[in-house]
């Protein structure tokens, strides 16, 4: 069995090397990821700081969802490493492979600025739906962002939304700032009537 530094090796060696599988399963699990794993962050810097930013984009995901899940101690002793992570991520995202590693790589960056919820929820976008309550009359609905929901309205509904639609508009990625406006919007709950911010209820704890 191949061993986690062996993997490491590995892994800097080639961006395309299937022991970036391991490294991934030995860091994150269900969504989550051990905060231990922040110390991969100085390894994963050195290391995508030598590939090229189409053969880095796993990686530097990889990267911010381990950020994200840092604790306060990690994040500070790690700074440094954060900051060359969210550059070289910049770098990736002038030109990423597809419209969803462009959406993985806005989420990674926010995850290095420390955003413990679209550090990890932005990548509803991919998904292309998302499962919500009605504050009112908490009635559990399935939201489709990619046809955009009869019961939405569009928006931005915040700084960070707008933000993201620009960045997604001025890089062109005009499909991925079409569901950024629904994820963002307005929505009618079908049950009792009530309008709230969609993107509020995401981000909320479950009831």
């Amino acid at each position: 069995m191949t061993s986690l530094q062996e993997a490491l090796n590995d892994a800097a060696d080639d961006p395309a090397s299937p022991t970036w599988d391991l490294i991934w399963q030995e860091s994150c699990h269900q969504g989550t990821c051990d905060p231990a794993s922040a110390g991969l962050l100085p390894w994963l810097a050195r290391t995508c700081a030598n590939f090229r930013p189409r053969d880095r984009e796993r990686a530097v995901v990889l990267a911010g969802f381990i950020a994200v899940d840092a604790d306060d101690k990690s994040r500070g002793l790690y700074a440094d490493d954060i900051a060359t992570l969210r550059a070289l991520t910049l770098e990736c995202l002038a030109s990423p492979s597809s419209d969803t590693m462009f959406v993985y790589l806005q989420q990674a960056v926010l995850g290095f600025d420390g955003d413990e919820v679209w550090g990890k929820e932005l990548d509803r976008i991919n998904d292309g739906e998302v499962d919500v309550q009605c504050p009112a009359c908490a009635e559990d609905l399935l939201v489709d962002l990619q046809s955009g929901d009869a019961s939405i309205e569009p928006g931005l509904s915040s700084q960070l939304a707008t933000s993201l639609h620009a960045e997604a508009l001025r890089l062109g990625h005009e499909s991925v700032a079409t569901v950024i406006t629904y994820l963002f919007g307005r929505m009618t709950c079908p049950a009792c009537g009530t309008t709230f911010n969609l993107a509020d209820e995401v981000a909320s704890p479950p009831r």
